[in-house]
């Protein structure tokens, strides 16, 4: 019994022309929700009042809204792949400097950056 279906020439293109985006899209989608919860565990040991990590939560999804409106604008003016580049090297310092600070107000702002740069990095694997 086979597990993996025989692919005509057709499919095997289409497979090898796609696997790395979905892999890649497959690693940002573990990196976005294993953040959001150590973040939430980070707060929750620093002793944060839940008004705060309300406000942490909520800058998140802030920053998803005005990236998802923003980057289709940037990538009809620059690109693909500059946007991408841009977007993951922002969120990758955004993450950095959220782990080495315990600045509320510092969080907020980061977590508005890494919802802005999910938001643009998700358009951009869909389109």
């Amino acid at each position: 019994m086979r597990l993996i279906p025989k692919l005509n020439s057709n499919r095997k293109t289409i497979l090898l022309a796609t696997w790395g985006l979905f892999t890649g899209l497959t690693f940002l989608l573990i990196s976005a929700g294993s953040y959001s919860t150590l973040l939430g565990i980070r707060a929750e040991l620093e002793n944060l009042p839940t008004v705060i990590s309300g406000g942490v939560t909520t800058a998140y999804y802030a920053g998803f809204l005005i990236g998802s409106w923003y980057s289709l604008r940037t990538l009809k003016q620059v690109g693909h792949i500059r946007v991408y580049a841009t977007l993951a090297s922002l969120l990758s310092a955004s993450t950095i400097v959220t782990g080495l600070f315990d600045s509320p107000v510092l969080w907020i702002i980061m977590r508005i950056s890494t919802g802005f740069c999910f938001a643009g990095l998700y358009v951009i694997a869909e389109s």
